[in-house]
C-alpha cells in the first residue's frame, strides 16, 4: 500500500516523539494521529540500507544473522508494525552497550532511532513522499517535553536504594504493607495520588522534618532536594510508569559530573554512603569522594566500577538491584577521561 505524504516531518512532531526515546520520557497516553506519517521508501529504506545494508554486513548478498536491509519485504522481517520495543530492528539500534548494539561501531544519532520507532509505531507501512520544496531542513525549535520526569530513569532508582531495601519496603518485609520494587506495588500501596503530591502519603514522609515519621528512617539519610523534587513532578505529572532508555545515555560526548555521574550516585548509592552512615566506609557525598573511590583500585580495578558491575572481589552495588549497562559505561568513561569535576 503506497500513498504520498510531505517527506518532512516538522520537527514539533520529530520533537514529540522523544516521548518515546529521546530525551524525554514514553508515556502511555499518545495520539500518532497527530503525528506526520513517515515515509519508507524516502526515509526509513535510505537510512537502513546506509546504516545496516553494507557490504558484508545486511546486504543482500551477506545477510548477516539472516537480516537482509534490502528492501521492504526484508526488513519487514525484523519489525512488528504498531510495537517498537517487540520489533527486533528497533531493539537493536537502541540496545546501548548490550552485546547485539547496532551498528556496532557507529551508533545511528537519536533522530534516526526515533524516526525508526514512529515508523513502527505507526504500523510500519510501505508508504512514500513527495521531496520537501524547503529542503528538508526544518528550523529550530524548543523541546516542551524535555524536563519530564521519567518513572524508570529518574524515579525507580529513588524508591530501590532509599526505600525498597531489606527488612523494610522490599517484597519481602513491605513494612506497613509498602512494597516499594515496582511501579506496579508502588502504586497498589495507595501511596502516590496521581497529579497530588501533598495528598501523596510517601511524598508526605519523604518531606517529613520530623526524624520519628521521616523517611527513609535514621540513620539512613534523608532524600536530597533534587530527589525530593524530581518526586514532586513525577506526581504532578501523573504519576506515569514512563520510560526513557536514552534520556541519560549519552555517551558519545564528555561526560558530565554533575549532570550524569552524581545524580547516578545520589539515586543509587548515597542513601547509604553519605556521612552517615557510611557502609564500608565509603563515603559518596561530593565529588572528592566520589573520585577517591574511583581512583581506589583493587586488581586493578576501580572500587567504584567493580562494585556497580558486581565483579568477582566487590561488594556488589547497590546490593538489592543491578544498575543499568548504559549507567555503568558513563561511569567507566568518565573515569577514563580523567574524572573531571565538570
Amino acid at each position: 500500500m503506497r500513498s504520498n505524504y510531505n517527506l518532512i516531518i516538522p520537527l514539533p512532531l520529530l520533537l514529540f516523539f522523544s516521548l518515546f526515546s529521546g530525551s524525554s520520557c514514553t508515556h502511555e497516553v499518545v495520539n500518532f494521529d497527530q503525528l506526520d506519517t513517515v515515509c519508507f521508501e524516502n526515509q526509513i529504506l535510505p537510512l537502513i540500507q546506509n546504516s545496516c545494508g553494507t557490504v558484508g554486513c545486511h546486504d543482500a548478498g551477506s545477510g548477516a544473522e539472516g537480516f537482509v536491509a534490502a528492501n521492504y519485504a526484508s526488513i519487514l522481517q525484523a519489525v512488528k508494525p504498531g510495537d517498537p520495543k517487540g520489533s527486533k530492528l528497533y531493539n537493536v539500534i537502541t540496545d546501548i552497550w548490550g552485546e547485539h548494539f547496532m551498528p556496532p561501531d557507529n551508533p545511528l544519532p537519536i533522530s534516526d532511532r526515533n524516526l525508526i520507532q514512529l515508523w513502527i509505531a505507526q504500523g510500519a507501512m510501505e508508504t512514500t513522499c513527495d521531496i520537501d520544496t524547503n529542503g528538508g531542513i526544518p528550523g529550530p525549535v524548543t523541546d516542551p517535553f524535555a524536563d519530564s520526569v521519567c518513572f524508570v530513569q529518574d524515579i525507580q532508582p529513588i524508591f530501590q536504594s532509599s526505600c525498597a531495601t531489606t527488612d523494610c519496603h522490599d517484597a519481602l518485609s513491605h513494612q506497613e504493607d509498602y512494597n516499594l520494587t515496582s511501579y506496579t506495588s508502588i502504586m497498589s500501596s495507595e501511596g502516590i495520588d496521581p497529579f497530588n503530591p501533598s495528598g501523596s502519603k510517601i511524598y508526605r514522609v519523604i518531606t517529613d522534618t520530623d526524624p520519628d515519621d521521616r523517611m527513609p528512617p535514621p540513620p539512613r539519610s534523608a532524600l536530597t532536594a533534587d530527589q525530593i523534587a524530581s518526586m514532586q513532578k513525577w506526581i504532578l505529572e501523573g504519576a506515569l510508569n514512563s520510560d526513557c532508555p536514552q534520556k541519560n545515555c549519552d555517551t558519545l560526548s564528555i561526560i558530565s559530573f554533575s549532570n550524569q555521574v552524581f545524580p547516578f550516585i545520589q539515586n543509587n548509592c548515597l542513601s547509604c554512603h553519605n556521612s552517615t552512615p557510611a557502609n564500608g566506609g565509603v563515603l559518596l557525598n561530593n565529588y572528592a569522594n566520589v573520585k577517591a573511590a574511583a581512583e581506589t583500585l583493587r586488581n586493578g580495578t576501580p572500587l567504584i566500577v567493580g562494585a556497580i558491575r558486581r565483579l568477582n572481589g566487590f561488594s556488589a552495588m547497590p546490593p538489592d538491584y543491578q544498575v543499568d549497562n548504559c549507567s555503568m559505561r558513563i561511569i567507566e568513561l568518565w573515569i577514563e577521561q580523567g574524572k573531571q569535576n565538570n
